[in-house]
């Protein structure tokens, strides 16, 4: 059996490193814009890429480690989220670089889920919460430091934050090192999807999962967008735009254990229906603000909402999933996360692009008017 304390490490760690490709690389995205000469709605696409297998291959990974074990598929996996990460550096077109975004993605889309996994490999009850808390904390802490990181890399080249994504590639040794071989067991396929079937029809388990998907729409609508509306539309600096994506970060990060100890006194079916109001109230609160600095307002009640929904989502589908199928559960649970991942930037994107041809909705104003000089204008044109 493997150590507990050494599983949670490696799972935080895995964890708190592949948010730097989403997060971490945020900041820098302007520049990246700029080298590639491509447009606003583009840079959603970076995002997308990124995202895209965790929608797709998010639960046949899930399978995997439940079939071959956990050592191998998260080895595998972190050395491919770390090369192809690195790669991006040196890529010549933007077509390269979604290609290479895509790769890295089947990574994130295996590590992610697996790191909530292998804490619920090693913890159960109220211990598992915590330790589910512990990685979150690890993450949030990221989430805080590294638009900084990424920010300060960007002000060097649009290639250094993309090749700082190759720090992932000493983990894969580490857990193949500490990760045993243990691993479902598993009577077929059929019996396998038939039980994971069940899983997800437990009672309140699609309201769990919806929760996740809601929660990821937000968040990565800000990460895909905030910053580069900050900079191009209210004059903020790189290092300002991911000052209010820290913020809402470190405010997560203070509240995750907190809410251990709410749990104790409030439902935690409340708390999550709450944590989700407040994170959709707080985008439509960013699309308001006028400058960077009223942002940085905004982010701390985010990351308050953010903070709860972290720990909650995570930690109910972690308990609740059948052993067998654990990896697969908690594999469905982080597509559902990673569809509103994807569907959040390119549906920002998409507003982008179709805003501007709103606009000449301005020659109609005058028919509201019955005194408006515009009507004469508009009469006579008719």
């Amino acid at each position: 059996m493997r150590p507990r304390r050494a599983t949670l490490t490696l799972a935080a760690a895995a964890a708190a490193a592949t948010v730097f490709g989403a997060q971490g690389i945020s900041p820098a995205l302007p520049a990246v814009q700029r080298a590639f000469d491509i447009s606003d709605s583009q840079v959603g696409l970076i995002t997308a890429a990124y995202m895209l297998p965790g929608v797709l291959l998010a639960l046949p990974l899930g399978y995997l480690a439940d079939r071959w074990g956990r050592r191998v598929v998260f080895s595998s996996m972190a050395l491919l989220y770390g090369i192809a990460g690195a790669a991006q550096a040196f890529a010549p077109s933007f077509n390269v670089l979604l290609g290479l975004r895509v790769l890295q993605g089947v990574g994130f889309a295996a590590l992610m889920p697996l790191s909530v996994t292998l804490i619920a490999d090693a913890y159960k009850g109220t211990e598992q919460v915590r330790a589910q808390a512990s990685r979150q904390v690890s993450m949030t802490v990221s989430e805080l430091v590294l638009p900084l990181v990424g920010a300060t890399l960007g002000g060097l080249s649009w290639r250094a934050p993309l090749a700082a994504q190759g720090l992932l590639i000493p983990l894969a040794f580490v857990g193949f090192a500490v990760l045993d071989d243990s691993r479902a067991d598993m009577a077929g396929k059929r019996a396998y999807a038939s039980e994971l079937g069940v899983g997800m029809r437990l009672p309140g388990m699609p309201a769990v999962l919806l929760a996740g998907f809601l929660r990821f729409w937000c968040k990565f609508a800000l990460v895909a967008y905030l910053p580069t509306m900050l900079v191009q539309r209210h004059g903020a600096s790189l290092t300002e735009a991911a000052v209010v994506l820290s913020v809402a970060s470190g405010v997560a990060a203070a509240i995750n254990f907190a809410v251990v100890r709410a749990v104790r006194s409030v439902r935690g079916s409340v708390l999550l229906i709450a944590s989700v109001l407040g994170s959709g109230l707080s985008l439509v609160l960013f699309s308001l603000v006028q400058s960077w600095q009223i942002a940085v307002v905004v982010a701390i009640f985010f990351g308050i909402s953010d903070g709860v929904l972290q720990v909650l989502q995570n930690a109910f589908v972690a308990i609740a999933a059948p052993e067998r199928v654990r990896g697969g559960l908690i594999a469905v649970s982080a597509m559902t996360r990673n569809g509103g991942k994807l569907v959040a930037p390119l549906a920002v994107g998409a507003l982008i692009l179709v805003v501007p041809a709103l606009r000449p909705l301005r020659k109609l104003d005058g028919l509201l008017r019955p005194n408006d000089p515009d009507l004469a204008t508009f009469q006579e044109a008719a």
